[in-house]
């Protein structure tokens, strides 16, 4: 043993490694509270404008040069739980950012879940497009009938 060892040495590198994860976590936490308020007024934003549609939600015009209709399938995707209005928004967001998700029909928010109406492109793998855009673990189950539920598992503070 040399004279830098000692028995409070471990000690010392513990500490020192334990406050860099502090650092860290808190830094994640900033980021992650600021990503919760940039959805938080996108959805507040999305609810001020749908106040004027009597309760119906714009459908997102279709781009030019997409699928024609008769390729187009309706699909009702269920997700659940939702107990934060900014978590319905963002599960919005990534549904409307799939690519194949021609477009979202309507939204239907309930107390922690909500149903989303898409039409999307025939033969679309729609669980693994959302398993790649969705930033938060699921279950899913798929039914024949063109229905899917999702489970979510977020992360913190949730009842399931």
């Amino acid at each position: 043993m040399s004279g830098t060892d000692g028995p409070g040495k471990g000690r010392i590198e513990d500490a020192a490694a334990l406050r860099q994860a502090v650092a860290e976590v808190a830094r994640d936490l900033k980021l992650l509270s600021s990503r919760v308020a940039e959805l938080s007024a996108a959805a507040q934003a999305v609810a001020a404008a749908g106040e004027g549609t009597e309760g119906r939600p714009a459908a997102r015009p279709a781009p030019a040069g997409k699928t024609p209709r008769s390729r187009m399938e309706a699909v009702t995707v269920t997700v659940r739980p939702l107990p934060e209005l900014a978590m319905a928004a963002m599960a919005e967001t990534s549904l409307r950012g799939l690519p194949g998700v021609h477009q979202v029909l309507s939204v239907e928010r309930f107390d922690d879940w909500a149903r989303f109406s898409l039409e999307v492109v025939r033969g679309t793998d729609l669980i693994t497009e959302m398993r790649a855009a969705l930033p938060v673990a699921f279950e899913s189950e798929q039914s024949e009938d063109g229905e899917i539920s999702l489970a979510l598992k977020w992360a913190w503070g949730t009842a399931q």
